[in-house]
């Protein structure tokens, strides 16, 4: 049974924390105005983000990390879409067999690719979703990175939080220099060149896109730059960021991230709601508690801890004990039974009887 509807009513972070909870497999397609992605499942984790069907497009999401991340240069670009609409090959298909990536590469790029779409995506609050298929959808998929969905949004949020910091201290109008001090042996590669993009004259904005490491990498690599006394600020930018006044791009820098924030917040508050109502979708069940015959009463450590990080997110605090995991619907009834629970000073541990 597909599960489909509108963003406004049912968040992405309800839709991924269902596919997650309910171990589902299939297919969930996004879109927002002219914008779309696509995700694929197996048993509740991301496995791949590449559109099979979208052959005839030149621009897709993937492939454009591919060139903006420096993994593809232009000749290679242009070669693989050629390929793409003149075969019926998956896009990394084309990029292992025809020797542009390894397998471990592809794998790297799809892990960093995820990591920063899913920030973008969790901010759509207007457009639909379809969630259909099953196994044999996935199995016929090419390649697969199985990446667990709660550590991808719980990794999503980390992003959003740590991007409202690094921007209310450093606008992409700024401007940054080297200080000459001596590189330390054991500087990356990343840092390596984002220092390179540093010469008192790009700006930040800049720096991002040609740094190819994507805007949240950018900032944190320019962060600690910073830290360790290689860098320093030096000015503002006189060009502005767009047709905008100033003060209005400045005033966004500073709100937007904070609203994403919001957003990925209060869905995370509404979660319990939000489960219930789309597990009954889902199980074709007559009302949101009941439970599919034959449905295991085995209770998982990971979707224990998710519940309990979830549930820190919607109340400001951990829980006292399991039981407010259960009022809260964010657990099933056996969990308390089955685990050893107790809040520390650092945050809870957790064991299975």
């Amino acid at each position: 049974m597909a599960l489909q509807g509108n963003l406004q009513d049912f968040s992405l972070v309800e839709i991924l924390q269902l596919i997650a909870v309910q171990r589902k497999s299939g297919v969930l397609r996004l879109t927002s105005d002219s914008n779309s992605a696509v995700l694929f499942f197996e048993k509740g984790n991301i496995v791949s983000l590449s559109d099979r069907r979208e052959r005839e497009k030149n621009s897709e999401p993937l492939l454009d990390f591919l060139s903006n991340t420096g993994r593809l240069n232009r000749e290679q670009l242009e070669q693989v879409c050629a390929i793409r609409v003149q075969s019926k090959k998956e896009l990394p298909e084309i990029v292992i067999s025809g020797g542009y990536l390894s397998s471990k590469q592809l794998t790297e790029a799809i892990e960093q690719f995820a990591r920063e779409l899913l920030p973008t995506l969790v901010t759509w609050k207007k457009g639909t979703y379809v969630f259909s298929g099953d196994e044999r959808t996935v199995s016929r998929l090419y390649f697969k990175v199985p990446m667990r969905t709660e550590a991808l949004l719980m990794d999503c949020m980390r992003r959003i939080d740590e991007s409202a910091r690094m921007k209310e201290l450093y606008s992409p109008s700024l401007i940054l220099r080297p200080t000459g001090k001596q590189q330390p042996d054991e500087l990356g590669e990343h840092e390596k060149r984002v220092l390179g993009l540093v010469d008192g004259k790009n700006p930040i904005y800049d720096i991002v896109v040609k740094s190819k490491l994507g805007e949240f990498r950018t900032y944190e690599v320019l962060d600690r730059l910073v830290e360790t006394g290689l860098i320093e600020t030096t000015g503002w930018t006189a060009e502005p960021l767009s047709e905008e006044p100033a003060a209005a791009i400045g005033a966004k820098i500073q709100l937007v991230p904070a609203l994403r924030i919001a957003v990925v917040v209060v869905s995370l508050a509404v979660v319990s709601l939000g489960v219930r109502w789309a597990v009954a979708r889902f199980e074709g069940a007559a009302t949101p508690a009941a439970a599919p015959a034959g449905r295991t009463e085995k209770v998982r450590e990971e979707d224990v801890r998710l519940a309990i990080e979830v549930y820190k997110a919607a109340k400001g605090a951990y829980p006292d004990d399991l039981t407010q995991l259960v009022s809260e619907g964010l657990a099933r009834e056996a969990t308390p039974k089955s685990f050893d629970y107790i809040r520390t000073p650092e945050g809870f541990s957790l064991q299975r009887k």
